[in-house]
């Protein structure tokens, strides 16, 4: 497994899948500060951008830190200081995004808070879009029409 994009977690589009090169919107659940991120599809699940133009966030470390309360024991979350809310890339990220992975493809588990990726056309806030992510069998390289997802014709 390569690159990781996400289908959407709303129906606004034709469009099911994020894609590279297409804007859509990172919702952030009232909890960790409410609101939405803007970006553009960076692979590997990076999310926004630092100054120095790096990626700013590892959404699948974002998850593990959302999801902290489930994760199962002997996966300890690495940071410094205090619990972070939005925990940006560091030295921590590559141990912590490997839990969230594992915590996201473990469907034996229940999350408080799936992953929402959405259209950026979308108006709602995390806690109203009713839907979540889940892994994009095109892995952003090409578009996934919601017909064709519905079919299972991709």
């Amino acid at each position: 497994m390569g690159s990781f994009s996400f289908l959407k977690a709303d129906k606004l589009t034709k469009t099911a899948n994020i894609v590279i090169g297409k804007q859509f919107k990172f919702l952030i659940p009232k909890e960790y500060g409410g609101g939405y991120i803007v970006d553009k599809y960076q692979d590997y699940g990076y999310l926004g951008r630092k100054k120095d133009g790096t990626p700013k966030y590892d959404i699948y470390e974002l998850y593990a830190f959302w999801n902290h309360l489930v994760i199962p024991k002997g996966d300890i979350l690495k940071y410094n200081e205090e619990f972070p809310n939005m925990k940006e890339i560091d030295e921590f990220t590559d141990h912590n995004r490997y839990i969230g992975i594992k915590l996201y493809f473990n469907n034996l588990i229940e999350k408080k808070y799936p992953l929402k990726l959405v259209s950026y056309s979308f108006k709602g806030t995390y806690e109203e879009c009713n839907g979540e992510s889940l892994p994009d069998p095109n892995q952003g390289y090409y578009s996934l029409k919601r017909k064709q997802l519905e079919k299972g014709d991709y």
